[in-house]
């Protein structure tokens, strides 16, 4: 795992070496707040001096490679979390507890709709990551909630600016500064 990232400077680079026997691809992330991290790079490179071919690029699943690189990012901050920390500097990425949101999600028992609302930015942010396809039902069945109220509760999320879209079109935001605020504050 340690030896396909490497840290530089604000940076961390994910390498998969040999990827379908053809190619190197290097994903580069950086930190868009102390608690998310946002692909900023792609490099392709051939592994030896053919040429890369279009159709080949077509094989090449960048989302899937994304979830699986920030998945293991994400394994290395906890497993060695003062190495991932002396690395990078970042001392609050991976560090809230997740199921702990997921129970009092679940137990509805949160003090008011702002917790409820960054606590469920966290818990659809973090799950988004995940290989997920239909992320609105396995929430609901996660937090013990319809799809409909799931939906629902995921679009007042932006509306309400909790969570600001990044990308068009695709699922998942970054936290806003509200949410930040409530996340510094526990």
């Amino acid at each position: 795992m340690k030896n396909n990232i490497v840290f530089d400077k604000s940076k961390i680079v994910y390498t998969f070496l040999n990827f379908n026997k053809k190619y190197n691809v290097e994903l580069t992330y950086e930190f868009i707040n102390e608690y998310q991290l946002q692909n900023t790079s792609i490099k392709i490179s051939s592994k030896s001096s053919n040429a890369i071919s279009s159709i080949d690029l077509r094989k090449l699943n960048i989302y899937s490679l994304n979830k699986k690189a920030q998945k293991e990012i994400s394994n290395l901050s906890d497993v060695d979390g003062s190495y991932f920390t002396k690395k990078t500097g970042n001392n609050k990425f991976n560090k809230i507890n997740l199921n702990k949101f997921v129970k009092t999600i679940k137990t509805r028992n949160t003090q008011n709709r702002n917790e409820l609302l960054c606590q469920y930015a966290y818990v659809y942010d973090f799950y988004i990551k995940s290989n997920y396809n239909n992320y609105s039902l396995f929430l609901a069945k996660k937090l013990n909630y319809s799809e409909n109220y799931i939906k629902n509760l995921t679009k007042e999320l932006f509306e309400k600016n909790y969570l600001l879209k990044n990308t068009k079109g695709v699922p998942g935001g970054i936290f806003s500064k509200k949410t930040l605020k409530y996340f510094n504050s526990l």
